[in-house]
Parts: structure tokens; C-alpha cells; sequence
């Protein structure tokens, strides 16, 4: 009994920061859902109070378990590493190995593609999909990262406790999962788009087939009709 009351004691520190991390991991993507549909009124289905109703929740859900176990299990973990790597004084040369070390290997090495595997694999793709979509999406997301995170990280690293980095982690990546949202609805919108416009230009150019093809059998209809009314005659 005290011995799974240790256990108990051990892991729930751990589960409490994964469950803050997952929550607002999905409050970022459901709200960038929200106010990217808002704009698109006349195609969006909306409730009386009119809130958007198709929201991509198993989208949301796919983040906030990313958010779950790799930022609050794994990355800590990685975290950890980097303390016992490089040491853990707030010294500007012991930060800035830290900083370059997330932004140089961490980042674009593990965590982008788990992010854009593991999400998609939750979401239902194929493993091509979700590898296909990480190919796409990858170069922008990883010079977003740049331009994001290695400032928030020396305030991380230099200031804040470790047994708290992962919720303040969690607080500055709402806008880091908020941009990516954002990136990859602007893209699906845009190839979206690009879908319609070839359906209607295909749409176009067979109705324009099916009247030149009309046109050319009433003018042959008309041919014949006069030339069978000249024998009679």
C-alpha cells in the first residue's frame, strides 16, 4: 500500500503538467478553428448563437494528446538532459548551450516530425499521409520555430524552475500551436480552392464541348433537311 502510494506521489506531478499541457494545446487549435471559419460565414454551418458548429474536434484532440505525452512526458525528459549535459546555473554560457541545442536538434530533428506524424496518425492518414503532410509543411514550420522559440527559450532555461518549464512551456506554445494551426488551414484552404477552380473550369469546358457539339448537330440537321427538300423539289 505505501509503496503505491509513492508511486501514486511520483507520477502524479508528471500527469497533472501533461493534463495542463494537453488543455491548452487544444484551446489553441480549437480557437484558431474558430477564428479562421469565422470569416467564412456563408459556407460554415453556425448555431442560433452563431458560434461555428464543425469544428475539427478530432484535430483538436490529436494536438492536445501530442501536447499530453510528448511535451509533458518526453520533452521534459529531454529537458532534464540538457540540465544534466550542460549543468543547470543560470549562466549565460550554460543557457545558450541549451538554447542552441533545442533549436538545432531538438526542434527540427524530433519534435516537428513527431508533431506532424503523430498528429496526423491520431487524425486517421495513412502513414504516407502523415509523412506526406510533414513534408509539406515542414520548412515553414521549422523557420517558424526558429523565429519563435529561441528567445522564449533563454527566458525558460535561465529563469524558470524545472518543475515548472513544461507549463510555462505550454502557456508560450498556445501561440506556437495557434501559428501552426493557422499555417496548415490556410494551406488546406488554399489547395482547396485550387480544387474548386479546376472543378469549375472542367465543368466549364464540357458544357462548352456539349454546345459546340449541339451547335454542330443542328447545323448538320438543317444541312440535310435542306438538302432532302431540293430532291423533292
Amino acid at each position: 500500500m505505501a509503496f503505491n502510494s509513492v508511486r501514486i506521489a511520483m507520477i502524479w506531478p508528471w500527469a497533472k503538467t501533461a493534463a495542463q499541457s494537453a488543455g491548452i494545446a487544444t484551446a489553441a487549435d480549437v480557437t484558431t478553428q474558430w477564428f479562421m471559419n469565422k470569416g467564412n460565414v456563408p459556407e460554415i454551418a453556425t448555431s442560433k448563437a452563431g458560434v461555428s458548429t464543425n469544428l475539427d474536434m478530432r484535430r483538436a484532440a490529436s494536438i492536445g494528446a501530442f501536447g499530453f505525452f510528448y511535451s509533458g512526458g518526453l520533452q521534459r525528459l529531454i529537458y532534464q538532459k540538457f540540465d544534466a549535459s550542460f549543468g543547470t546555473k543560470a549562466t549565460m554560457q550554460v543557457v545558450a548551450k541549451k538554447v542552441a541545442a533545442d533549436s538545432f536538434l531538438h526542434g527540427p530533428i524530433l519534435y516537428v516530425p513527431a508533431f506532424y506524424m503523430v498528429t496526423g496518425l491520431l487524425q486517421g492518414k495513412s502513414l504516407d499521409e502523415a509523412f506526406g503532410r510533414l513534408c509539406v509543411m515542414y520548412k515553414d514550420t521549422v523557420a517558424t520555430y526558429l523565429m519563435i522559440w529561441p528567445a522564449a527559450m533563454f527566458g525558460l532555461f535561465w529563469a524558470v524552475p524545472e518543475s515548472r518549464r513544461i507549463v510555462t512551456l505550454a502557456c508560450l506554445a498556445f501561440g506556437e500551436k495557434a501559428v501552426y494551426s493557422m499555417m496548415e488551414l490556410n494551406r488546406q484552404n488554399s489547395s482547396e480552392l485550387v480544387v474548386s477552380v479546376d472543378v469549375r473550369i472542367d465543368e466549364v469546358q464540357k458544357f462548352a464541348a456539349l454546345e459546340v457539339n449541339s451547335v454542330a448537330s443542328e447545323k448538320e440537321a438543317l444541312a440535310s433537311g435542306g438538302f432532302q427538300e431540293g430532291l423533292i423539289w
